[in-house]
């Protein structure tokens, strides 16, 4: 799929009533390896800043597909720890460039989000449409850089 595709598939997804975890989650299913259902499921609580306007529930989303494609899974491997953080570190960053915060209470009380060029064109002007799409978009063009990266 291309950008495009997974930021549609993305803003369909809270469209049909998904939250803002469980759209950018399942919007990556096929580079998860995690079914519709299974990303569903795990991102069911994130949803709100995780209920309290915390961590954006489109960043949450981000991280967990980070998590997946990139984990850090064996025990006393701290150079595989190092590079997880770093990477989550980065998308956070590029999110916070863009949005100038990551709160979701904070973002929704924003007045004015410039979203990404692709959240304009497909029509996500809702303040949730707008991150979950954009936060995809930020994901999709990270993703690439790192998969470069393994090539070099």
């Amino acid at each position: 799929m291309n950008k495009r595709e997974y930021c549609q598939k993305a803003f369909m997804y809270h469209q049909s009533g998904f939250n803002c975890t469980q759209s950018v989650l399942a919007a990556y299913q096929d580079r998860t390896g995690l079914s519709e259902q299974q990303s569903f499921a795990v991102a069911t609580g994130f949803g709100g800043g995780v209920r309290y306007g915390g961590l954006c529930g489109a960043v949450s989303g981000a991280v967990m597909v980070l998590g997946i494609l990139y984990p850090h899974d064996q025990k006393n491997d701290p150079e595989g720890k190092s590079a997880s953080i770093r990477r989550t570190v980065e998308f956070e960053r590029r999110f916070k460039e863009r949005f100038a915060n990551l709160d979701c209470r904070d973002l929704l009380a924003s007045k004015e989000l410039a979203g990404t060029d692709i959240a304009v064109e497909l029509g996500a002007t809702k303040h949730c449409d707008l991150l979950i799409v954009s936060a995809t978009d930020l994901l999709y063009d990270y993703l690439e850089e790192l998969k470069a990266q393994e090539k070099e």
